[in-house]
């Protein structure tokens, strides 16, 4: 496994973060193997959405954390989404083409388990392409539980499966 740090990015605060991090976003969600996975679509997304994504993501309780080598330079990238009343979501997890398979994608979901349980959230939740087995996989091996099936999600015709991991925090 890779050795990486997660970092939190704050596009909306920091002029810095933002400009890291849209070309790697953009990079990495709309290289075709990711695409498929992180858009209903399956449309690319355009550097406009994305900028106000980036410049109003707090607003929609958005939060980007980003893998970073030694170099600092970012090899992937999680967003999550915190709601009182909705709840802890992992909304997406894309990580660059060469560095698939150093687990990566491990370390950021991992990551996402410990932050949403120091929040006081007692379960998190996301959605995964039904098609997309790495990532179905992945979440399975750490304890997250499919709960509810949506049909035809995809532009495609693909099915997506709501997984959510009930968190163990002791008082």
């Amino acid at each position: 496994m890779l050795s990486i740090r997660i970092k939190e990015l704050i596009p909306e605060e920091n002029v810095d973060d933002k400009k890291s991090l849209l070309p790697v976003f953009l990079e990495i969600w709309n290289t075709p193997e990711n695409l498929k996975y992180l858009s209903s679509t399956m449309l690319p997304f355009e550097p406009e959405l994305v900028e106000t994504w980036l410049q109003n993501h707090k607003d929609q309780g958005g939060r980007y954390f980003c893998a970073l080598d030694k170099n600092d330079e970012i090899l992937g990238i999680m967003v999550i989404k915190v709601n009182p009343l909705d709840g802890f979501e992992i909304y997406g997890v894309g990580v660059l083409s060469e560095q698939k398979g150093n687990g990566i994608g491990r370390q950021l979901i991992e990551y996402a388990i410990d932050t949403a349980a120091s929040l006081g959230f007692k379960d998190l939740h996301t959605l995964v392409f039904a098609d997309n087995t790495a990532m179905l996989c992945l979440l399975l091996t750490l304890g997250f539980l499919p709960v509810t099936m949506e049909y035809h999600k995809r532009s495609d015709g693909a099915d997506a499966v709501h997984l959510k991991k009930y968190l163990k925090i002791y008082n």
